[in-house]
C-alpha cells in the first residue's frame, strides 16, 4: 500500500508502533538506519534528522539531512511484536531540507523521469543469489554451508527449504512481491527471484530484501553472505537485473537502450562490481557482448527483455539503475544501433577492480551522473579495497564484507 504523510502517521498511532527505522542507502551499497521514536516522526517529515555526509559517500565533512518517504514504509516482520519497529526509506537532503546531488535516489529518479520524456516507461525484475553458512562461522576459521545440495535440489538434501520459506513469508508481510526460490548451484547458495517493478520501487525492494535475508538467518542461527565469492573454488553469486521498456517502437528503443549501456558498461561497472571479491566471480577480462543466451554481459531474450547478468549485490542498486538507465536514455536519444551479437575480444571487463576506479576517475560522463562527490566514493572504494587487498583466505575475507 502506498500511503500519504498523513496516512502513515494514522497507521503508526493506530498499529502501536513506538519506534521507526529511518533507513538510506550509502554509495557502497550498505543499508544505514537512525532509530526515532514514533512520536518523532512528524518532525522528522517536517525539517529531517541530521548525518554527516560520510554515512553517505564515504567522505566527511558536509551537513546533510535524511527525509522519510511515506509511500516507503515496511513492516519488519522478524521484530518482536512488542516495542514494535517499522522502517521508512529516506531520501537524502542539504541542511536546507532539498534534494541532495548525490542522493542515489535522486539519481534515478532524475533518469526515470528523463526516459519518461523519451516517451517510455520501465519495469525492473531482480534476481539474487546469496549463501548461507552455518552459526559454527563465529567460532571458526573455515566456511560451513549450510548445505552441499546443488541446483534447484529438493529437501531433505537441500536444507535452505525452510529458510528461503520463511524469508518468502516475511517479504510478503512486508508488502514485496517475491516470484520463485530455489537451491543454486553452490553448497548453501540460492536464489530468490523477484516481480518487476518501477525501477524505484524495485531499487528500494531489493534493499529491504537483503535486510530480510540477513534479520531471518541471524533469527534462524546461520549467516548470510552476499559477497560475489565468498567460497573462492565454489560458485559465484550475482545479481541478474532484467529491464523491460514499454513505449511506441519499442523494439527498436529496446536494441537502442541495451546498446547504450553496451557502450558505457565499463564505466557502469566500477559501481556495478565495486569489491575485489566482484571481479573473483567475474574472472579475468570478461566479454562486453549480448546474445540470447546467458553467456555474454547483456542477455536479450522474449524480443524485449534486457538482462544485465554482470552486476551483484555488493553495490547501490539504485546508483547502478541510474548509470543504466542514464546510458540506456543516452542510447534511445541517439538512436543507436544494437551490434552484432556475441563479444569482442578488444572490448571487455576490467581484470581489475584498481583498473575500474582509474578509468572511472578519467570519464566526463561519469562524472555529469554522480556531480560533485564521485571522486570522493571513488577513493572510498580504493581505501576500503586496499584493505581487501591484503587478506588471504576466505574466512578472513567473509569476516571483512560482513556488512554488505
Amino acid at each position: 500500500m502506498v500511503y500519504t504523510r498523513q496516512e502513515l502517521l494514522e497507521y503508526i498511532k493506530d498499529n502501536e508502533i513506538q519506534f521507526v527505522k529511518l533507513a538510506f542507502c550509502d554509495l557502497l551499497g550498505r543499508q544505514r538506519n537512525i532509530l526515532v521514536l514514533s512520536s518523532q516522526l512528524d518532525d522528522a517529515f517536517e525539517n529531517g534528522v541530521a548525518i554527516d555526509s560520510s554515512a553517505v559517500t564515504g567522505v566527511g565533512g558536509i551537513d546533510l539531512k535524511i527525509m522519510p518517504v511515506s509511500a516507503l514504509l515496511s513492516d519488519l516482520p522478524w521484530r518482536p511484536h512488542s516495542g514494535r519497529v517499522v522502517s521508512v526509506f529516506c531520501k537524502i537532503a542539504d541542511m536546507y531540507c532539498k534534494p541532495y546531488t548525490c542522493d542515489p535516489m535522486v539519481l534515478l529518479e532524475r533518469q526515470v523521469e528523463r526516459l519518461e520524456k523519451l516517451g517510455f516507461t520501465a519495469q525492473v525484475a531482480t534476481e539474487c543469489e546469496f549463501y548461507v553458512f552455518k552459526d559454527e562461522v563465529d567460532n571458526s576459521d573455515v566456511l560451513e554451508p549450510m548445505d552441499n545440495a546443488d541446483y534447484c535440489s529438493c529437501a531433505p538434501f537441500d536444507k535452505c527449504e525452510n529458510l528461503r520459506r520463511d524469508v518468502i513469508l516475511s517479504l510478503e508481510d512486508m508488502g514485496l512481491k517475491p516470484i520463485s526460490s530455489h537451491h543454486e548451484r553452490g553448497p548453501g547458495q540460492n536464489e530468490v527471484d523477484f516481480e518487476d517493478a518501477d525501477p524505484m520501487s524495485a531499487a528500494r525492494n531489493f534493499v529491504m530484501f537483503k535486510s530480510a535475508i540477513k534479520n531471518v538467518c541471524a533469527i534462524n542461527g546461520t549467516v548470510a553472505s552476499f559477497m560475489p565469492r565468498p567460497l573462492s573454488d565454489k560458485w559465484g553469486s550475482g545479481l541478474h537485473l532484467s529491464i523491460t521498456l514499454s513505449g511506441k517502437n519499442k523494439k527498436a528503443a529496446t536494441e537502442a537502450f541495451a546498446e547504450g549501456v553496451l557502450r558505457r558498461y565499463r564505466e557502469i561497472s566500477c559501481l556495478a562490481n565495486p569489491t575485489l571479491n566482484s571481479y573473483k566471480r567475474l574472472g579475468k577480462g570478461y566479454k562486453i557482448g549480448w546474445s540470447p543466451d546467458r553467456k555474454t554481459a547483456i542477455r536479450i531474450f522474449d524480443d524485449d527483455i534486457i538482462q544485465l547478468r554482470t552486476t551483484d549485490s555488493t553495490g547501490n542498486i539504485f546508483a547502478v539503475l541510474a548509470l543504466i538507465f542514464a546510458a540506456g536514455c543516452e542510447g534511445i536519444k541517439n538512436g543507436y544501433k544494437l551490434r552484432e551479437p556475441g563479444g569482442c575480444d578488444n572490448d571487455r571487463l576490467f581484470e581489475s577492480l584498481f583498473d575500474a576506479i582509474e578509468f572511472a576517475r578519467s570519464s566526463e560522463w561519469l562524472h555529469e551522473q554522480i556531480p560533485d562527490q564521485l571522486d570522493n566514493v571513488l577513493s572510498a572504494i580504493k581505501n576500503r579495497e586496499t584493505s581487501a587487498a591484503k587478506l588471504a583466505t576466505d574466512r578472513e575475507l567473509f569476516d571483512f564484507y560482513e556488512d554488505i
